[in-house]
């Protein structure tokens, strides 16, 4: 009958752990089915823009490249769009936000192409001016407010996801416990029972030794195997509250040695052009030169994608960068376990120890790398996503989104603390005529280094962006016309000391032309303050370019809807 109901126990237990399980494992899947949908939001907002990106560099500078690049990207817009509503489509909420989505994007591509339309028929200037124009700016912020909406419901089904994942993870693990600690007692009843029926005071002394010792050995493997687990659980929680990798790496100083006591080890990560490995973080006895810098073939674990060596085995090689350590030592233990993350080889975690490592151990190893590497891979996208959101790819400077949000700022600070404040419109002169003589590899060759000259020229509180093409704005507080006007003198004379190189040969020499606005004198709002620097920038290049104009001073008693922007005589097509 004991024996029976322990059964009964048992097959209970497991039922209960079982279904557990399921419901954390489904927990889980909801949670990385919430990270796909917002994922799928923020792609398809980034196509949008791309869209748009590539049709003002069209309208700008009538490249077929950028016409080109507006066309290939349309499709995608449609496809994320549709593949947003499939995934949503369990949400009533949220897949009414995605229709809704699909049915503004597809109005605001329908805008842009009538734009293109006009452009085509009757150039820039009407198609500025036009009623699609005028509306998509209005029309851009309802998606992208949209959008914010849709990311902010996403969130709230995500933590409210997560909390119920770390709910059923804690319901497991005490259910895992309860479960350990009911055997405990049960075989602690039939011990008993047993050493009743033992006739012999020695043998039941021997039975009753043996029993103990069993379950002294039970209760500590228990015990460090809840240790391990809860080391784990304390590190992916850590982990997930990290915002970059630098926090990341601190913490898994702190955390490693408590989960890996005795353990010396570091991490290392593959370099973007997958020829090195770079160690970021380390614990324990310094690693030697071979180990913090070596090629992703010296390592027999990253070669074979898999913990090296095996379990149970002897090595027939030795790891490239283990072997000045093993040639002092080769008693120490040792093992090298790759971080795989979403299909990608990250780096490598190596350890090293006075003791063999056992199969235990080997487990917590191999559960601690998958936790770092997963955290690892969600930073990098993290932070991948937000320079896309924020910088432009080809200058590294900021890009006309960005310089948008700053300008506001920017004026609302100026008016609230009455400071100056100066934009400078730049434009790199001729560049139309550039890329035809050398070709458009050599245009971005080009932009990318004045890009590289204007982000080390300009203040660190300065904003730098590209506005489109081959034009830069720079936002530039507490600073009046005076300095603004100087500060893009050196700009200027800075560029004419520039050498564009490409493909190791020095390019043709460039200038560029600037337009000076400054708060107040030249506007109010961030759209007259643009404005009066493009229109300076044309009135540069229609003086003869490489110099600077400052923009037309508005009367104080002039309301703003009444001043008439100069008309800027006509520019060359190759300016």
């Amino acid at each position: 009958m004991v024996f029976l109901v322990l059964g009964l126990i048992l097959a209970t237990v497991a039922v209960q752990v079982y279904r557990r399980v399921g419901d954390f494992v489904s927990a889980a899947n909801w949670v990385t089915h919430s990270l796909t949908v917002r994922q799928e939001i923020t792609d398809t907002l980034a196509k949008l823009h791309d869209a748009e990106a590539s049709q003002r560099a069209y309208l700008i500078s009538k490249s077929p490249e950028r016409l080109a690049d507006y066309s290939a990207v349309l499709p995608q817009i449609g496809d994320h769009a549709s593949q947003l509503i499939d995934l949503v489509s369990d949400n009533a909420r949220q897949s009414d936000r995605a229709r809704e989505l699909s049915a503004l994007i597809h109005a605001r591509l329908q805008r842009m192409a009538e734009t293109l339309q006009i452009f085509e028929r009757s150039g820039l200037d009407v198609a500025r001016n036009s009623e699609q124009m005028s509306r998509s700016r209005s029309e851009d912020m309802q998606i992208d407010a949209l959008g914010r909406n849709m990311l902010r419901l996403e969130d709230e089904l995500l933590t409210t996801r997560e909390k119920q994942t770390s709910e059923q993870a804690m319901l497991t693990r005490v259910l895992t416990v309860g479960a350990i600690v009911c055997c405990m007692a049960m075989l602690v009843f039939a011990l008993f029972l047993v050493l009743r029926e033992q006739r012999y005071r020695r043998a039941s002394m021997e039975a009753a030794r043996s029993a103990n010792l069993d379950l002294s050995q039970s209760l500590e493997e228990a015990q460090r195997l809840s240790h391990a687990l809860r080391q784990l659980s304390e590190l992916g929680e850590m982990l997930q509250g990290c915002r970059n990798i630098s926090e990341a790496v601190n913490g898994i100083e702190v955390s490693m040695p408590r989960l890996l006591p005795g353990y010396s080890g570091s991490i290392g990560l593959i370099n973007a052009s997958q020829n090195l490995v770079e160690m970021i973080t380390y614990w324990g006895s310094p690693p030697t030169d071979e180990s913090a810098l070596f090629g992703p073939d010296d390592c027999w674990a990253l070669r074979r994608g898999h913990a090296y060596p095996l379990a149970g085995s002897i090595p027939a090689f030795t790891c490239r960068h283990l072997e000045p350590v093993l040639a002092e030592r080769p008693e120490i233990g040792h093992l090298c376990v790759p971080m795989v993350a979403q299909g990608e080889m990250l780096g490598i975690l190596t350890l090293t120890c006075e003791h063999a490592i056992t199969s235990e151990q080997r487990t917590n190893i191999v559960a601690a790398t998958e936790q770092i590497s997963m955290a690892l891979a969600n930073l990098k996208l993290q932070e991948t996503l937000r320079t896309q959101s924020l910088r432009d790819p080809l200058t590294g400077l900021f890009n006309r989104r960005y310089l948008e949000a700053s300008l506001e700022r920017e004026v609302q600070r100026a008016e609230r603390r009455g400071l100056p404040l100066s934009v400078l419109m730049i434009d790199i002169d001729y560049f139309k005529r550039f890329n035809d003589s050398h070709g458009h590899e050599a245009g971005d060759a080009l932009l990318a280094q004045f890009g590289a000259l204007l982000g080390r020229i300009v203040r660190s509180e300065d904003v730098s962006c590209r506005y489109g093409g081959e034009e830069f704005t720079v936002l530039m507080p507490e600073t009046d016309i005076a300095q603004g006007v100087a500060r893009a003198e050196e700009i200027c004379a800075a560029v004419r000391q520039l050498t564009v190189q490409h493909r190791n040969q020095a390019l043709d020499p460039i200038t560029v032309s600037i337009g000076v606005a400054c708060h107040g004198a030249h506007g109010r709002t961030p759209d007259e303050l643009l404005r009066n620097a493009d229109n300076a920038l044309y009135f540069a290049k229609n003086s003869g370019r490489d110099r600077v104009k400052v923009g037309e001073t508005l009367h104080a008693h002039t309301p703003t809807k009444e001043r008439k922007r100069s008309s800027p005589a006509p520019i060359p097509d190759q300016y």
